[in-house]
């Protein structure tokens, strides 16, 4: 009778492609690198309604401090407008063209 006996087993063979999305195309680098710009723009749009709202509030009334605050608002509002658009004109794209907006591809990137 024997104890011990010789066991075979079988190696994985994947090999993982990293941290990031799965690329394999233009189409999803572009989507991706636009999802990364688009992420990047909306908080610092909040970033910028924040600081004018602050800003406001700690002017307590001085003329050049409100005008200050009102100007870090307006330039953030016309920043979230732009960044609206763009994320308009991406849906639109994709719909032209006949892509996917897909979440498991690239976060909300679009394959084309």
């Amino acid at each position: 009778m024997q104890l011990l006996q010789t066991v075979h087993a079988q190696a994985s063979t994947t090999i993982a492609t990293g941290i990031g999305p799965d690329i394999s195309t233009l189409g999803q680098l572009f989507a991706f690198v636009l999802n990364i710009i688009l992420g990047a723009g909306f908080a610092l749009v909040l970033i910028m309604l924040a600081m004018g709202f602050v800003q406001y509030i700690m002017s307590q009334g001085d003329k050049a401090g409100v005008e200050k605050a009102q100007k870090w608002v307006t330039f953030a509002v016309v920043g979230g407008i732009g960044l609206f658009l763009v994320y308009v004109l991406r849906t639109v794209m994709s719909q032209i063209t006949g892509g996917q907006i897909t979440e498991s591809t690239v976060g909300s990137g679009l394959t084309l």
